[in-house]
């Protein structure tokens, strides 16, 4: 084949690849798959003999992720010098060609000189960081160019800007969503509650004119048993205007976590053990604690913690090769001395008695953005190998903070209404 028509060929190759890492995320394959596709075809376009993405993990350190080719077990899991290469690349977004990491000097990573020629590439841009895709080859071979380069990086970038598209894409789906929810739930309170509640008004009046005239206790019953089914309805209609407007509301935090783990049956190839404590001390089947736990722990936190136990789950069922997973979850209220103002903190444990973190496995960690939400919450996260001295221990922590009072909600349509004792039609609201 002629130079030119190789350049094309391979122009082609890097173009297609990054369009088929969009229809991958359009398609709904899992982030993780698409990182690992996106360092497999570049390695192979670009004929490295290694190729890695370094991505941000835990602590906010850069770190080799995924990494395919030769070499891999000495890569997988560094974590890059802040004066390094890769930092460089990402805060900057300009990619960077090395003719040779053996000799290169203030190198400070010795697995790295085992190469020759390497190529960094940037994915995203210094306000919207994703990766770095890093290209490798042994030492004495053909050093990339500049050609090489830009094809990466419009790779690098393409396929950057997917998974932002794919995340943004996500958010206004939800938006449309809640959107729908409360279009629904403003027309059920607009319209049959409003009705339910003029009906109840007539049915009270009823009753008064009735309890005047004749056979009077036959006709109270009966619109006392109305009267009833009105007020279940609004009860039940409520309930309904309720859970569109959230639909994990009516799911304590508590019944969630024991649905995930069911869940991660199929995936572990057996049941983990999850075990839920209120100051240490642990929930049984039934237990009002549970209600306790529920009601100090917010939706958006209940919805980080379910986050990251799935984390936990999908890596010890992806990479950790265990035979056992143990979920601790414990809530303990008060103020914490590390968040003044809370009311308590709640703590994540994913533990597997797998191959830890010493054997390479594919991902070092797979949690990269489990720092992000203990973030935001103003807490923590780790991962490292378990104190049994065998396996992985994931740990999660974050404060619980007061829960700010809601603004006039569903709840607030109608007071409770009582049944043949005469309900207070004319105290509602509406």
């Amino acid at each position: 084949m002629r130079p030119r028509e190789a350049d094309a060929v391979e122009r082609e190759r890097w173009l297609s690849a990054g369009a088929h890492i969009t229809t991958m995320l359009l398609s709904g394959a899992p982030e993780e798959d698409v990182l690992e596709h996106i360092v497999s075809v570049a390695r192979e376009i670009s004929d490295a003999d290694t190729a890695a993405l370094v991505l941000p993990g835990l602590k906010g350190e850069l770190v080799m992720e995924i990494v395919r080719g030769w070499g891999a077990d000495q890569l997988l899991g560094l974590t890059m010098p802040h004066s390094g290469l890769s930092w460089t690349a990402l805060q900057t977004g300009r990619g960077r060609l090395v003719p040779s990491l053996q000799s290169a000097r203030n190198l400070q990573l010795p697995p790295m000189r085992r190469y020759g020629p390497a190529l960094y590439a940037p994915m995203g841009t210094p306000d919207k960081p994703v990766g770095v895709l890093v290209l490798l080859r042994k030492i004495g071979e053909e050093s990339f160019i500049g050609k090489d380069l830009e094809r990466a990086s419009t790779f690098a970038d393409q396929a950057a800007l997917a998974l932002v598209l794919s995340e943004a894409r996500q958010a206004q789906g939800l938006n449309k969503l809640v959107e729908e929810r409360e279009r629904i739930a403003r027309d059920l309170h607009d319209l049959a509650i409003q009705q339910l509640f003029a009906t109840g008004m007539q049915l009270e009046t009823v009753r008064r004119r009735a309890a005047r005239g004749l056979d009077k206790a036959g006709l109270i019953a009966i619109l006392d048993e109305a009267l009833d089914n009105v007020d279940n309805s609004v009860r039940e209609i409520r309930s309904i205007v309720h859970s569109l407007r959230d639909p994990d509301a009516a799911t304590g935090v508590i019944e969630r976590l024991r649905r995930e783990s069911s869940l991660a049956r199929t995936g572990l190839g057996f049941a983990p053990s999850l075990v839920i404590s209120l100051n240490d001390r642990s929930l049984g089947a039934i237990d009002d604690d549970e209600e306790t736990i529920d009601q100090l722990i917010s939706q958006s936190l209940a919805d980080d913690i379910l986050a990251v136990v799935r984390e936990g789950l999908a890596n010890a069922a992806r990479h950790a090769q265990a035979s056992s997973v143990a979920v601790r979850v414990n809530v303990t209220s008060g103020e914490s001395p590390q968040a003044p103002g809370s009311t308590g903190t709640v703590t994540v444990e994913v533990e597997d008695d797998g191959i830890g973190l010493g054997v390479p496995s594919g991902r070092k960690s797979g949690t990269w953005n489990v720092m992000a939400r203990a973030r935001q919450h103003g807490g923590t996260a780790s991962i490292e190998n378990a104190p049994s001295g065998r396996g992985t221990l994931l740990t999660w922590t974050a404060p619980i903070l007061p829960q700010p009072a809601s603004a006039a909600s569903t709840d607030q349509v109608a007071p409770e209404v009582t049944g043949s004792s005469g309900p207070s039609w004319s105290n509602w609201t509406s």
